[in-house]
């Protein structure tokens, strides 16, 4: 799948990372830690997640998510993840997908529908 953010574009299936159409030099880890957090931009990855998604059966230290965390924020700038003390780490960058990126559509991330009001006249009955 692409995405696009800022004036990057992001190809998830094949890892390439563009920015106003020239290839972005990125790496591999770096680009499977990326294509993980903005496939589930609402989510809070732990190191634990990451280790286990990123590297897979491979023994890194926790460093290593670190340095790719710090990597990615030098790229995108240091709102594009954000951490959250002892649980992990966030997409926080608007996203468009391949659909939205024809049609000009954001992508909307945590969306909280307000429920409807009851009307005084419900609340009298």
């Amino acid at each position: 799948m692409k995405y696009k953010f800022l004036d990057f574009e992001f190809d998830s299936s094949s890892l390439i990372l563009t920015k106003n159409n020239n290839d972005i030099a990125i790496r591999h880890n770096e680009a499977k830690l990326l294509a993980l957090m903005i496939s589930q931009p609402e989510r809070v990855f732990s190191k634990e997640d990451i280790l286990a998604e990123v590297w897979q059966d491979k023994v890194v230290s926790e460093q290593a998510v670190f340095q790719n965390i710090s990597h990615l924020r030098g790229l995108f700038g240091n709102t594009a993840i954000k951490t959250f003390s002892k649980r992990g780490y966030q997409w926080q960058l608007a996203l468009q997908t391949n659909s939205e990126i024809c049609t000009g559509a954001p992508t909307k991330i945590n969306v909280i529908e307000k429920a409807p009001s009851k009307s005084a006249k419900q609340l009298s009955s």
